[in-house]
């Protein structure tokens, strides 16, 4: 809350003194800590073969999920080239969603959760884009337990962690069970020092958390204790992702670091990339040539860590975070032991009666 109240009064200071830039940026600032996101007058029509090709890869290669709160909708992208596949994953839905920040996969692999910075919730859809209901708070909205949520991770039993940046719970990390019950907070209020969370991921035995107010990205373990700060970021860092090799990509909306930082894993910074016709970046994922794909209020990007613009992927939009999803494959039905020793039994003997019918058969037929 604090940046909100200095940001409040660096907005009114610059309409004083008439500078429109400063007056703009500061009102980004704010409309992105509290959620406020423009809405389309006409929704996007589904294109049904950009579904069924969304749809195909879902359960192949895998598809990367980034909200995006112009359409309210989800849209899936090719996690190897970062190319559009679906505009409309989950189709355009302003019933339910208002700021959708993260969609993930739910802990049985069956359905998208996705988390809502206006509605206080996180939201379920089926694989199809269909809507299901609330899922956490399991009871409805309440905004004693999740108000401004932003990032959400499930943990290595499946249960649901979400940043929470205001309200009576605010600079926490809430838990929720696999059916979306409270159940108390993973993180503590201002543990460690956090102040507005804006995402949480777990990194082995460890839970990354940056901190907007905080201007850290600090760590955790996984029962919630505070271990140390892993950097100082400058200065509003939101969505983190930890690469294959070990670093760590940060996005960071605005300050001296605006841009995509790399960090070792010891939290050194190895690069900060902000191509000069970008800013303002939420998400941010390494695609396996090397190059970051990164959103932003205009839109997903492709950029190379020379600080260039490689490709906007899809434009005029407000793209949040980049998730990988990749459902696992449906189990094998295990018919035989579930017979038991009778029905082997039984299955044994009408084998034994079929192989006598049949040589039978064979011996009259000569």
């Amino acid at each position: 809350m604090s940046k909100i109240i200095s940001t409040l009064s660096l907005l009114i200071a610059s309409a004083v003194m008439a500078s429109p830039l400063l007056a703009a940026t500061q009102a980004q600032i704010i409309a992105e800590i509290s959620g406020i996101s423009d809405d389309p007058q006409i929704l996007p029509i589904r294109d049904p073969n950009a579904a069924a090709a969304a749809r195909g890869a879902l359960g192949t290669t895998g598809v990367l999920l980034i909200p995006e709160s112009t359409n309210d909708r989800v849209m899936a992208f090719d996690p190897v080239t970062g190319n559009l596949i679906d505009a409309d994953f989950i189709p355009a839905d302003p019933d339910n969603l208002s700021t959708p920040i993260q969609a993930i996969l739910s802990s049985d692999g069956n359905s998208i959760l996705v988390s809502d910075q206006s509605d206080d919730v996180v939201q379920q859809y089926d694989l199809d884009g269909l809507y299901l209901g609330i899922f956490a708070p399991a009871g409805g909205v309440d905004v004693a337990i999740l108000d401004n949520v932003r990032g959400i991770s499930l943990d290595p039993t499946g249960n649901l962690l979400v940043s929470v940046g205001d309200g009576a719970n605010a600079d926490a990390i809430a838990e929720f069970n696999t059916s979306g019950n409270f159940l108390g907070n993973r993180v503590a209020n201002g543990a460690g020092g956090l102040d507005s969370p804006f995402d949480v991921l777990v990194n082995g035995s460890e839970l990354l958390i940056p901190g907007v107010d905080s201007d850290a990205l600090h760590r955790f373990d996984l029962s919630g204790t505070f271990i140390a700060d892993l950097a100082v970021i400058d200065n509003f860092p939101e969505q983190v992702h930890v690469q294959t090799d070990g670093n760590i990509l940060v996005a960071n909306f605005v300050g001296a670091q605006e841009g995509v930082i790399e960090l070792t894993s010891a939290g050194a910074v190895v690069g900060v990339y902000n191509p000069v016709s970008l800013g303002g970046y939420r998400g941010a994922y390494a695609l396996p040539n090397g190059n970051i794909l990164t959103t932003n209020g205009d839109g997903v990007h492709e950029i190379d860590r020379a600080g260039f613009l490689v490709e906007t992927k899809i434009g005029g939009v407000s793209a949040r975070f980049i998730e990988f999803v990749q459902p696992g494959p449906p189990p094998v039905p295990q018919v035989i032991p579930s017979l038991g020793v009778i029905g082997l039994l039984i299955m044994i003997s009408l084998l034994l009666i079929v192989g006598l019918w049949m040589q039978r058969k064979g011996s009259h037929s000569h």
